[in-house]
């Protein structure tokens, strides 16, 4: 076998292919953002940078001992998985998966959709760690220092610790663009553009397309639907179904 040294000015052949996926593509209930940063927290404790790295490449991010993610730091509410969480630059990073089938999970998933995206908080042992001294502490805006600890959760709060721990990611289904979407494939419109035009029209214009109420009948007022008899007809005829069939089964009394 001949070997050849590559060098300056080569031309070379390389198939390879690349599978891109942006964040755009994940499925509903993925979140992103910035679990914690070396900022000095609302405690006064400043947590250096990589101070998790070793925790989180011992515990990983799946099975019993995986780093998990939780609501509001309630060990009772796992809340999703993991799916990416790494020091890039001085920031610690989260990528995480919600679990929508859960109750308390979904409400908080409406709430950050309504409030454009919520906060983390780190949930964790400390492992190495020191004191601010006396003759620091007149200049230094922070008690103590965080060198390294055992991550074991990190949490969907409202108000965090670290103030720039936040959620800038969430993925939620655009229903505005599926219209669009829907529009050209059916030919509807000619182009996106066209599209859109339409989709926001409908959208500031939602009453036009709910189903009109009933014409009452002249002389007779409105029923109000909890009251109408006439949704009560269907339920009125299967109880009776009901009835008849008990009775023909006890058979006729003495």
């Amino acid at each position: 076998m001949t070997t050849r040294t590559a060098k300056a000015g080569d031309h070379i052949e390389l198939d390879m292919t690349f599978t891109a996926q942006t964040l755009s593509d994940k499925p509903d209930g993925y979140i992103a953002g910035i679990a914690s940063t070396p900022s000095t927290d609302l405690y006064g404790h400043r947590v250096t940078k990589g101070a998790f790295d070793e925790s989180i490449k011992r515990r990983g991010l799946t099975g019993p001992r995986g780093v998990k993610l939780l609501a509001y730091h309630d060990w009772h509410r796992p809340s999703g998985v993991m799916k990416r969480l790494e020091t890039v630059g001085d920031n610690l990073e989260i990528e995480a998966q919600l679990n929508l089938n859960i109750g308390y999970v979904r409400d908080m998933y409406e709430a950050a959709k309504q409030n454009g995206g919520l906060s983390y908080s780190v949930g964790f042992m400390l492992e190495d760690f020191e004191f601010v001294d006396e003759k620091q502490e007149k200049e230094a805006d922070y008690w103590l220092v965080v060198k390294q600890g055992d991550l074991m959760e990190v949490s969907v709060v409202l108000f965090p610790a670290c103030v720039e721990a936040e959620m800038s990611f969430i993925k939620h289904m655009d229903t505005t663009s599926e219209f669009e979407r829907a529009l050209v494939a059916e030919k509807l419109c000619l182009s996106r553009n066209e599209a859109h035009r339409i989709a926001l029209f409908a959208k500031r214009n939602l009453h036009l397309f709910q189903p009109k109420p009933p014409v009452p009948v002249e002389g007779e007022s409105p029923a109000h639907p909890l009251l109408d008899q006439r949704q009560l007809q269907p339920m009125t005829a299967l109880l009776a179904k009901a009835k008849a069939i008990l009775s023909d089964r006890k058979g006729p009394s003495t």
